[in-house]
């Protein structure tokens, strides 16, 4: 996989979504959400939103957060990643649809479903990162996201730092990410700072509950 873009194609796996040439469409959903404004309704969207001081923190249950990433790992058949592809209400990994999965769809699921944040969280990573900037959440550096400590990050890429054009959204705990990415889908794996992590921009989102 290009270490300077997650959501590029995986030499590994031919022929996974993305592929050699995401439709322009796809990358649009991806880094905007379905509508092009972070699939919220009128009163919630980024746009919306007044600029905050700080909001402290969120509450995030990582036992289901963990349980969400284990039933995509585990369904049959397995959840993969989709450019555009996102979760319904209601669907369960690995039936009903629910086959596959971008980075901001799987990181806003488990967002609805480990904080009392609910439907007020938007899609698209673009959108995702300025609706946690205009929020109030505390930046943080690239390193802190190998900490050991009690605390949730959420880590952007913008798409302008990628060769795809596609952003990229993670969340982070104690040096592990939750994530969807090109060539494999619902994944964790290792904060290390570097390559395209490197580029992102890191914030302090919840605390572990």
């Amino acid at each position: 996989m290009d270490d300077l873009d997650p959501n590029a194609n995986n030499d590994l796996d031919p022929g996974k979504s993305p592929g050699p040439n995401p439709s322009p469409e796809d990358i649009g959903v991806a880094n905007f959400g379905i509508d092009g404004t972070g699939d919220l309704p009128p009163g919630e969207r980024v746009d919306d939103l007044p600029e905050a001081f700080a909001i402290g923190t969120t509450d995030f249950s990582i036992a289901k957060a963990k349980a969400f990433l284990d039933a995509c790992l585990n369904s049959d058949p397995r959840v993969t990643y989709g450019l555009g592809k996102k979760i319904s209400p209601g669907q369960q990994p690995g039936r009903g649809g629910f086959l596959q999965v971008d980075c901001s769809g799987f990181v806003r699921q488990t967002i609805r479903l480990a904080t009392n944040l609910g439907g007020t969280f938007p899609d698209g990573s673009v959108v995702q990162h300025e609706w946690v900037r205009k929020k109030g959440y505390a930046p943080d550096s690239v390193a802190s996201g190998a900490a050991s400590d009690n605390n949730i990050r959420i880590a952007f890429l913008s798409p302008s730092s990628t060769s795809s054009g596609i952003g990229h959204v993670v969340l982070l705990y104690r040096g592990m990410s939750f994530e969807s990415h090109g060539g494999v889908g619902p994944d964790s794996r290792p904060w290390t700072g570097t390559g395209w992590q490197a580029k992102t921009k890191v914030y302090v989102f919840g605390q572990a509950v």
